[in-house]
Order: structure tokens, then sequence, then C-alpha cells
């Protein structure tokens, strides 16, 4: 995961340029349309050359619909590639695959490692795979499938497959809906202020037990950031804690959600915040299945209230100014 010190320098300057972010013109319909097809035919062959043809500055929703196939890049939409919608025909059909990790021999860490990385505010991602190659059965290192640092992100219908680290919801408010996350140990992590809804999360088997589908980066009480999951499964052969908490502060809630009998008794762990269990937001609410079982949990899991639930199950909690509906319609 990102070191403080570099996330540090890096939630100043995210702060600096989400304030410059360019307004949408176009907004709800798309103003073009690029194809890229692995067997010729479209305008690209490649991801990463579709969405350098975006302008810099782009204002109007740009759609890059991606053939079915396995496109075998790293892909870098830059911080001024705004209002792209990322298409695949389907998370099943097209993927996007590299296999880096961390300390590999190229050099790499796991701020580099990421298949796939997004900067840009505004950016929707639909019926695509996101994945990192990287076998971490025997060995689990830092392994980033996607890494998401852009603001008003959302992702549909979207798989995101890996081992340790396969999710980087980073910075910013981001929604997830019925997407498949895959991975063993904090392969949800970050400090993004989220909503996953109807999303299949699935663990794998590895050497290591158990794993942990979550690490918040929460900072201090008045940062707005934490994870919310509604109405989501959780699954898999591998035994799990729910979370574990980055930083003092870390949030993680989830609500109406299914999860099986692979949910560690304890059901959090305390991590590096040991002494902030106060402050600490792990809760469940109308959880169901056998992994939901709440008499084994830990004694400082948080019980809310339902006004303090409503606030961050309801949609208002990541958009309280219209950015989701503002987006093209799904087809």
């Amino acid at each position: 995961m990102l070191q403080l010190r570099w996330l540090v320098l890096f939630l100043s300057v995210f702060s600096f340029v989400s304030l410059r972010a360019p307004v949408a013109i176009a907004a709800a319909s798309i103003a073009r349309t690029i194809v890229v097809n692995l067997e010729g035919g479209g305008d690209f062959k490649s991801i990463q050359q579709a969405i350098e043809s975006v302008p810099d500055n782009n204002n109007k929703w740009t759609k890059i619909h991606v053939a079915a196939g396995v496109y075998r890049e790293k892909v870098n939409v830059k911080s001024t590639k705004s209002y792209v919608v990322l298409e695949g025909d389907g998370a099943q059909t097209t993927s996007i695959e590299w296999g880096d990790y961390n300390g590999d021999s190229s050099g790499h860490d796991t701020n580099t490692s990421a298949t796939f990385t997004s900067y840009a505010s505004n950016f929707v991602a639909k019926r695509i795979t996101f994945k990192n190659t990287y076998n971490g059965f025997a060995k689990l290192t830092p392994a980033v499938a996607a890494w998401i640092f852009g603001d008003k992100s959302a992702f549909y219908y979207c798989s995101f497959i890996g081992f340790q680290d396969t999710l980087a919801d980073t910075l910013g408010r981001h929604y997830f809906k019925g997407c498949y996350i895959e991975g063993v140990t904090d392969f949800i992590f970050g400090y993004g202020q989220s909503i996953y809804e109807r999303c299949k999360i699935s663990t794998v088997k590895s050497l290591e037990k158990p794993g942990y589908v979550t690490a918040q980066g929460r900072n201090n009480a008045s940062d707005n950031s934490g994870f919310v999951f509604k109405w989501c499964t959780i699954s898999g052969p591998q035994a799990t804690y729910l979370g574990r908490a980055w930083k003092h502060y870390s949030r993680v809630i989830f609500y109406h959600t299914f999860m099986s009998a692979i949910i560690v008794p304890e059901g959090w762990y305390i991590w590096f915040s040991k002494g902030y269990e106060g402050v600490v937001t792990f809760a469940e609410s109308g959880c169901t299945g056998p992994g939901s079982d709440l008499s084994g949990r830990v004694t400082w899991e948080k019980q809310l209230s339902d006004d303090e639930l409503k606030k961050f199950i309801d949609i208002s909690y990541i958009d309280g100014e219209g950015w989701l509906e503002a987006q093209p319609p799904l087809d």
C-alpha cells in the first residue's frame, strides 16, 4: 500500500487539482465514440492509445468502447482526461491484464504495480475486467489491479481480480454497482469515500490464513471517507476478516450483506490502530448468512443508530450534488 509520506503529498495535490476540474458541457450524452479492437477494424488496437487521443482538459463525454479480448497493457487515465466512459463488451469477455507487483525485477512498488490507474474526475467504467495476473498463492505481495484516484468515478458491472491490494479505492467519491471483487489480503483498500452496491466479494485460496477484505485509511474525525457495502455478498474458499484498521479512524460499514461461513467470528482486526478502538467505525446492520453472527464479534464494533446509518447508506453520502445522474445513462 501507499507510504504515508507519499499519500500526504498526493492529498494536497489532489485537493488542488480537483478544484480545477473541467465542467461538463454535454452532460448525460456522448459527444464522441472511439472503438478499440485487438483484431483491427476499430480506431485503435490499444486502450492506452485511445485514451491518449482524448483531448487534454476534455469536458465532453467521450465513450471508448473496447471490443472483446484480453488487452495485455498497462492503462493510465491522466487527470486531464476527464469525462471518459470506458466500456467493454462484458466483464467475462473484455479484460485488461498485467502482472506487476511490489518489489519486482523492474524495481516497481505498490504505487506503480497497477494494471489500470485513473487520476481523472468524472470517469465511468462499464462491463470490463481489471486484472493483475501476479499469482500470490504462495507469496502474497501488493499487486494492484486498479488504482482509482479521481473524484466522481463510477464502475458498473466490472470485475477486479488479484490477490493482495486488488482494488486501490484511493481518493475521491466512488460508486461501484454490480461489480465482482476478488482477492485475499486488503483487497479493497484506500482512503476513498465510496458505496459498493450489489457487489460480489470473493476470497481466493492462498497460504495466508485468514485474509482481510478491507483496509480503509480514514485519518481523522473530520475525514469524510469510508467504505459502505449495501446488499452485497461475501463468499469464497478462504477464511477472512471483514477488515482491519489501516488508520486510526478507519470506517467500513456492511449493510444487508450476505456473509458466508468464511467470516472469522471476531469480524474485525485492529491492526495499526490498537488503542484507538473507540474512534474506529466498523459496523454491520441487517446482514444475513452464517458469517453474519455477531455473537463472537470484537467488543468495539460500532452500533450505529438508524439516523447514523441512514447518513451512510443513502446515495447522498457520496453524491449530494447529482454527479451520478449527470453521467451518460447505462445502455
